[in-house]
């Protein structure tokens, strides 16, 4: 019996054959990345990848990680016959039963085989019952499940099912840049376009870097978890100081609460086309954007050419936390706190553009643009 992982995906199985191939070598390549360190071998089969490892639990909880795995199972494979699917049954349990305890077996199979999906369930059943005493058989509610997946000449035995990220393999829909301010939104927002596929490029704009260097460590750490997603994935630190102190001094509060923002979505637009992006993203959910006004929300995504993705845009806090909490990017220790709503002034486009040749901020962005940090999240050092 050899200890192997099933990684099952759905959403490529829906794509046409060229581009599922090139969404399964993506995937792959994610696979490999995340299981970096382990001793594991890896081989495909239409619909399924397997994964043999001697670490099956630590395997396990990073491709639950991946963005396009829709679940994991650590199994035991042995060979596609009866007799031997029968044994590694009642092997299994052995180890999950109890007197009084209720159970069911459950069987799929890919390809020919001389028996039937309910003949493994009847033998391997009739065999779990003569060898654990008191075990029950309850088919609608038991209390434990055993799946068995034959496969071709192997078979596949398991008790659970890991449920992972779903979506497509990040790498199969280009790239987009973020505005990460290491809040939830922004970790959750974040979140979401990774599960759609997308190479991510955060933006962490540092106002006070010498001052408060707790909120860049916040930033960072809630960036790290991201990394459990895609372990590539790294963090610029964008010295926004003396553009907020410009806007600040120049304006009134309200005013330059927009002006703040068009500047980040300026400069993402900027390293947008460095990195070679196609997107920028914010965090507004529902409740911000009905305080910001639509009007308000043209004016700052003039600020650039680039489609402006706004992936909470329908959702509420408390949906927000809960996406959080269920993929365990929401730790408060490490992140940074929502900033407080704002009370929107809605100016007319061609004013705010006015104001801003006024305070020079062009030559602000450009200025700043060489003294961005990056940071590789998968280590501490500044690169």
């Amino acid at each position: 019996m050899m200890r192997t992982i099933i990684v099952r995906y759905a959403e490529i199985a829906l794509k046409s054959e060229p581009v599922r191939r090139r969404f399964e070598r993506q995937l792959i390549k994610n696979i490999k990345l995340s299981l970096k360190g382990l001793d594991y071998k890896l081989r495909r089969e239409r619909g399924r990848i397997f994964i043999d490892t001697r670490r099956p639990s630590v395997a396990t909880r990073r491709l639950a990680k991946i963005p396009s795995i829709a679940s994991v199972s650590s199994s035991l494979r042995t060979n596609a016959d009866i007799d031997s699917i029968t044994s590694v049954v009642v092997w299994k349990a052995k180890k999950i039963l109890s007197p009084g305890m209720t159970f069911a077996i459950r069987t799929s199979r890919v390809g020919k085989h001389p028996f039937y999906s309910r003949d493994v369930n009847v033998n391997a059943g009739s065999a779990v019952l003569a060898e654990v005493n008191g075990a029950l058989v309850n088919l609608s509610t038991p209390e434990r499940r055993i799946f068995v997946e034959i496969r071709g000449t192997d078979a596949y035995v398991f008790t659970k099912i890991v449920n992972g990220v779903g979506g497509l393999p990040v790498g199969t829909q280009g790239c987009v840049v973020a505005l990460f301010s290491g809040s939830l939104n922004s970790s959750v927002s974040s979140y979401f376009t990774m599960k759609r596929g997308c190479m991510l490029h955060p933006i962490f704009f540092d106002s006070r870097p010498h001052a408060d260097g707790q909120t860049r460590k916040l930033a960072i750490s809630a960036a790290r978890r991201l990394a459990d997603f895609y372990p590539k994935l790294e963090l610029r630190i964008f010295p926004f100081g003396k553009i907020l102190r410009t806007i600040t001094e120049g304006t009134q509060k309200n005013v330059a609460n927009l002006l703040c923002k068009r500047a980040m979505v300026r400069v993402a637009g900027v390293i947008s086309g460095q990195v070679g992006c196609a997107a920028i993203v914010t965090d507004e959910d529902l409740k911000q954007i009905a305080k910001e006004g639509v009007k308000n929300l043209h004016v700052i995504d003039d600020a650039c050419e680039l489609p402006i993705l706004r992936p909470l845009a329908g959702m509420l806090k408390d949906d927000i936390e809960k996406i959080a909490h269920q993929k365990g990017i929401f730790y408060p220790s490490t992140h940074a706190a929502n900033p407080p709503p704002s009370h929107p002034t809605t100016l007319k486009l061609e004013k705010v553009r006015e104001i801003e040749e006024g305070l020079n901020i062009n030559t602000l962005i450009e200025s700043a643009l060489p003294r961005v940090k990056i940071i590789k999240l998968r280590r501490s050092a500044w690169t």
